[in-house]
């Protein structure tokens, strides 16, 4: 306050425009992703059962959902044409900010409630199923949720997760390691052997060895140091598929 009121008596005019400051007042999801407007794309605010606020985009609609959980040190603006692509083939997808990334705000140690919430906003909005697609640090985070009962999912795609020792919940499970006795949906969970920043090769077996479900599919790129997102370039049929199985 003390700021605008003495660039106010300075004739700071021709100050910026203050940025949003809420997920509330974020600008449309294609205009701050510098994408052409489009009517299937809309803003939407998630609010999480501890009481944090996310901005977060819907594209398209109808009963087959999918929720994208966005990689370190970017926001839902990277899932931008992959979620167009999705919503064309006839997915309801929604992609939301993580809490204090992007333009959503911040909050407790608790992650995966953020996945919850954009599961039970799709369910609400008419989705019949809704899986999880995550993408590094998100796939983490979409692993840990998929192991709680309150994460209405039906299944779950992890791209490059983080270390399986990773915290994603303050409450157990809170870790995919520990998570994964708890995860019972379909999961295909995909990296590369020379991401160094994925866990890949027998830590990944081990991992999915300890996955409850019995549909689970791994795959890997061989020689590859493709991450998160980036992956979708050359295992987009993989992905598709497992989608489409697991779609209703």
């Amino acid at each position: 306050m003390l700021t605008v009121g003495f660039a106010s008596a300075c004739g700071g005019d021709d100050l910026p425009p203050r940025p949003p400051s809420t997920a509330d007042e974020a600008p449309e999801p294609a205009e701050r992703c510098g994408s052409a407007p489009a009517d299937d794309v809309a803003k939407v605010v998630l609010t999480t059962s501890d009481g944090v606020e996310l901005a977060a985009a819907r594209f398209g609609g109808g009963p087959r959902g999918l929720v994208l959980v966005h990689q370190l040190g970017s926001d839902l603006c990277g899932w931008f044409p992959h979620a167009r692509r999705w919503a064309g083939e006839g997915y309801h997808v929604l992609a939301f900010d993580q809490r204090c990334d992007g333009l959503s705000e911040c909050g407790g140690p608790e992650p995966a409630t953020d996945v919850t919430a954009a599961v039970a906003e799709l369910r609400r909005a008419g989705a019949t199923t809704v899986q999880l697609v995550g993408a590094s640090r998100g796939a983490a985070i979409a692993l840990v949720a998929a192991g709680h009962s309150e994460t209405e999912a039906d299944a779950v795609v992890s791209l490059s997760a983080h270390d399986p020792r990773f915290v994603a919940a303050a409450t157990a499970p809170a870790t995919p390691a520990d998570a994964a006795p708890a995860i019972k949906i379909p999961v295909l969970f995909a990296c590369a052997t020379e991401d160094r920043s994925a866990f890949c090769g027998d830590r990944d077996q081990d991992f999915l060895a300890s996955v409850a479900a019995t549909d689970k599919k791994l795959v890997e790129l061989d020689d590859s140091s493709l991450h998160g997102w980036d992956m979708l370039g050359a295992i987009e049929s993989d992905v598709d598929t497992f989608l489409a199985a697991h779609a209703g």
